[in-house]
């Protein structure tokens, strides 16, 4: 019995260990950074030098017969530098029986790097500190960068405060319409921050505003009328208490770990930390590291190709300082991923980390259907995680009852059309290094895809928004499942770093959603701002979304909020501890906004529910809520108040009394009732047994199946 015992461990672990060495029923190369592309890459002894090598290798090998076995290029350990992204087209597919995958070796850690190393260096003083300086003159592959790593973390660029944010201390005009969207390249300064600004003139503002951030270059500081002025424009007004930084001057490099760029004479300095030695820096050179081209138009996909185990790093991003250009437009969706797919089908990355990247970490383009994206690691991005689908935006308005402009469809080339994307048990973390109104998912004009099970936390903006189309025009963001994930510190991150923007959620969603859930998700820890800092925000013209069984706790501003939209369904989710409300509807229209029933609607002393700038909560009509158990655990359950008609959260009136708010004809099947939950105070939010939440029709639901699988 021992020794079958011990052949059935010993099986094991064979079959554990050599899950990414090679099979007897494959087709094996092997590549290695100390390898040669002049050896035969048949063997971990004989390895290729470069992943090109592999690829056209395998290239000739289906040109001289049809695949009968499965491909794998074993990539072993060690920085692939690259001088050009790594493309594959349609003739390296694979097929279903025999995909081609590039694995890593024997657990190796192949890095697949767009940087370029720097390691020679001198000491120098500047400002009056030891710091180091490298010449980058006849360094090959250089441009100007606005990111760096060094000895493998990433480095700040030369930035003042050192911490914290400068406060702009009054608006560009009036607060009306026309102003907030209109744009100026100045802004004014308060006076006690004056001395931050002397000799910084070579440096950025970075200005936070709204959903917005602007990269503004400093022209000269105005010290007569308090202001800064920059060669380039603000996207929309900036306002007063919007907060900014200032970083990339020479005068602000005064702290360990920082860095700071001439790039006149192409010199990189650098501050030490404490102890650091052999400093190695790398330079982001490339926007893509890998690029998968087909050409769905003309049905030529890349297909059935895998990736294994392999860390992807090291790629750039910038916005040119000549150029007018001080940022994008909401989400930063503008930019490309460091992977690129496009016309790519039934491709997998697996296992892989995605890590000290520029942009976005991954894009899943236009003309891809079936791709997979699972256990992977995305983190430190310049700025987000996932791209899927056309960003595209339709033109025209729509009423709230469906009248409006004869619209064009959505894609004027049906080929374009993204679905079926999986996004399953990864992490995606620590965004918006860079570009810091960049989303964890962000999922266009794309239906049918599947986000489940991740983990998604420390961005500065929203973790996942869905839909592209702004009201009720055509909307392909539909039949998408957000299921399972686990959502938190967004909007002000772990460290208590951010809240700077607003207008943010957990889960954003825009336009017609028919078909789309969001349930079984946890969330908590969402912040912002001056305004919305929401788990669950459907913005404008959101429409028939299912949202159930989804925890949510410690929110800045709601659980949940809907500015304008119709027919979604909100039940059976628990609601607790929002600091303006538990509930939030910002504009009433002509039809129900949407259903709330057999909730548990937990306060702190807030009131339950809270209207916006075109809604009142004395007005009738706008969604329905009713069978919902509410508490306060300050005592008297409050019903509702008016709030942020300016967009800044201030209580604007006096608070609605429970039973005022039932007079209305709300909530009048509702319970006021301690809902019975274990330890709510520290994140403990089962039910006892004699719950009074049964009674409204409550279903409890498991809480601790969020995040990741391990």
């Amino acid at each position: 019995m021992k020794l079958k015992l011990l052949f059935l461990v010993s099986m094991l672990y064979v079959s554990i260990s050599c899950s990414n060495t090679e099979s007897k029923n494959e087709i094996a190369f092997y590549v290695s950074p100390d390898g040669s592309d002049t050896q035969n890459g048949k063997s971990a002894k004989s390895p290729f030098a470069t992943l090109e090598k592999a690829r056209n290798t395998i290239r000739e090998l289906k040109q001289s017969k049809k695949l009968d076995k499965a491909v794998t290029v074993y990539l072993q350990g060690g920085t692939y530098q690259l001088s050009e992204p790594f493309v594959l087209t349609a003739e390296d597919s694979g097929t279903e029986e025999f995909p081609i995958t590039y694995s890593a070796y024997n657990n190796e850690k192949p890095i697949i790097s767009g940087g370029l190393k720097v390691s020679q260096w001198t000491e120098t003083k500047l400002n009056d500190y030891k710091v180091l300086v490298s010449d980058l003159s006849n360094l090959e592959g250089y441009t100007p960068f606005e990111q760096l790593w060094v000895n493998s973390h990433r480095a700040i660029q030369a930035r003042t405060p050192n911490s914290g944010y400068l406060k702009v201390p009054m608006s560009q005009g009036e607060d009306t319409k026309e102003v907030r969207r209109s744009s100026a390249n100045d802004f004014a300064y308060r006076q006690a921050d004056e001395h931050y600004l002397k000799n910084a003139d070579d440096g950025v503002a970075v200005v936070f505003n709204k959903w917005l951030e602007y990269h503004m270059p400093i022209d000269s500081i105005d010290s007569q009328n308090k202001k800064i002025v920059s060669t380039k424009k603000s996207g929309r007004a900036i306002e007063a208490d919007d907060d900014y930084y200032l970083e990339g001057g020479r005068i602000m490099l005064d702290k360990p770990g920082e860095w700071y760029l001439d790039r006149q004479a192409k010199k990189l300095y650098y501050f030490p930390l404490e102890g650091e030695t052999d400093v190695v820096a790398t330079i982001p050179s490339l926007v893509n590291v890998l690029r998968l081209e087909g050409d769905a138009a003309n049905n030529k996909f890349v297909k059935n190709i895998h990736f294994k185990g392999i860390t992807f790093s090291h790629t750039t991003w910038i916005l040119p300082r000549e150029d007018e250009l001080s940022g994008y437009s909401q989400a930063d969706i503008q930019m490309e991923g460091a992977l690129f797919l496009t016309g790519a089908k039934d491709c997998l990355f697996e296992a892989c980390e995605i890590t000290a990247i520029g942009n976005y970490g991954l894009e899943v383009s236009l003309g891809c259907t079936n791709n997979r994206i699972l256990r992977c690691e995305i983190h430190d991005l310049g700025a987000g995680g996932v791209l899927i689908g056309p960003k595209v935006r339709p033109k025209g308005k729509v009423g709230p009852e469906g009248i409006g402009e004869e619209f064009p469809p959505v894609l004027e080339r049906p080929s374009d059309a993204t679905s079926n994307i999986e996004i399953a048990d990864c992490r995606i973390y620590d965004g918006g290094k860079y570009f810091h109104c960049a989303v964890g998912i962000w999922i266009g004009q794309s239906p049918n895809n599947q986000i489940h099970h991740n983990e998604i936390y420390n961005f500065y903006y929203s973790a996942i928004s869905t839909g592209w189309t702004w009201g009720y025009g055509p909307a392909l963001a539909t039949n998408n499942t957000f299921e399972y994930n686990h959502i938190h510190h967004i909007g002000k991150l772990k460290n208590g770093d951010g809240s700077v923007l607003s207008d943010l959620a957990g889960i954003y969603s825009l336009g017609n959603q028919t078909g789309t859930v969001i349930r079984n998700n946890e969330f908590h820890d969402i912040w912002a701002g001056k305004y919305g800092g929401w788990a669950i925000y459907c913005d404008e013209g959101t429409s028939n979304i299912l949202i159930e069984n989804n925890l949510v706790y410690r929110c800045r501003h709601a659980a949940f909020n809907q500015h304008y939209g119709k027919d979604n369904l909100v039940r059976n989710n628990i609601f607790a501890f929002a600091d303006a409300s538990v509930v939030m509807m910002a504009k009433i229209q002509p039809h129900t906004g949407f259903i709330l029933k057999n909730n548990i609607l937990l306060s702190d002393g807030t009131p339950i529910y809270a209207g916006g700038y075109e809604y009142n909560v004395e007005q009738k009509g706008a969604f329905i809520a009713d069978s919902n158990l509410v508490w306060s655990t300050a005592g008297e359950v409050l019903g509702g108040q008016n709030r942020f008609p300016s967009r800044i959260y201030e209580p604007k009136e006096a608070v609605m009394s429970w039973l005022d708010w039932q007079k209305l004809g709300n909530d009048k099947n509702s319970i006021i009732a301690d809902p019975g939950f274990i330890d709510p105070i520290n994140g403990d939010f089962n039910l006892t047994k004699d719950s009074p939440a049964l009674q409204i029709g409550f279903k409890p639901f498991p809480l601790n199946q969020a995040g990741p699988r391990e």
